[in-house]
């Protein structure tokens, strides 16, 4: 009886194991997805800044769109 019962237990355990290991992995995965996306709105921004003869009406509009 004690013999199933420890069967089990590893069983569950094992299992509550990769469950934990799959969870951390998704965290690394979505961290990595924001780090690209605040490099790629930084290439962006340093692309529109770098345009010449960017009036402040020219930005302003570019900020309302969100693209600045």
């Amino acid at each position: 009886m004690k013999m199933v019962f420890l069967a089990i237990s590893i069983i569950f355990l094992s299992a509550y194991g990769g469950y934990l290991y799959g969870k951390s992995k998704a965290k690394t995965q979505i961290v990595e997805h924001q780090v690209e996306v605040i490099k790629y709105v930084a290439q962006k921004r340093a692309k529109i800044q770098a345009r010449p003869n960017a009036s402040r009406t020219e930005l302003i509009e570019l900020m309302q769109r969100g693209e600045l």
